[in-house]
């Protein structure tokens, strides 16, 4: 069984060492889905964004809508931030290069609901 992963490491050893040097350039949101219990309340969640890049740099985080930014990192090539949740719609999260106000990831959290709203509005009858 061990002369097996020799093999592989020997006739295939890029691929081994690739996925070890790689680090992903993206921007991460965990959780990235939030549920509601009906559709149209709000969606309550303590969101984490994390984001790698290859190289130091000045990065800012912001609303993609909105064009808000959140924070900013300067000289660093990777950061964190905890937002609060709180929205009746998905949110899409952008990680820029604020040097060249280039966009490099993107990332949403996503809204769900446990039920939807499939009732007809009932007026009260006397009658």
């Amino acid at each position: 069984m061990y002369s097996r992963w020799v093999c592989a490491f020997l006739l295939f050893p890029t691929a081994f060492l690739s996925k070890a040097d790689e680090m992903p350039n993206a921007l991460i949101a965990l959780p990235d889905t939030c549920v509601a219990l009906r559709e149209g309340r709000n969606c309550y969640a303590d969101i984490t964004l994390t984001w790698h890049q290859p190289t130091f740099g000045n990065y800012c985080l912001r609303d993609a809508t909105s064009k808000y930014i959140m924070q900013c990192w300067l000289k660093q090539k990777e950061g964190t931030f905890n937002y609060a949740f709180d929205s009746q719609q998905s949110i899409s999260f952008e990680l820029f290069d604020s040097n060249t106000s280039k966009v490099i990831s993107l990332t949403e959290v996503k809204l769900q609901w446990v039920y939807q709203n499939r009732q007809k509005k009932r007026r009260w009858r006397l009658f």
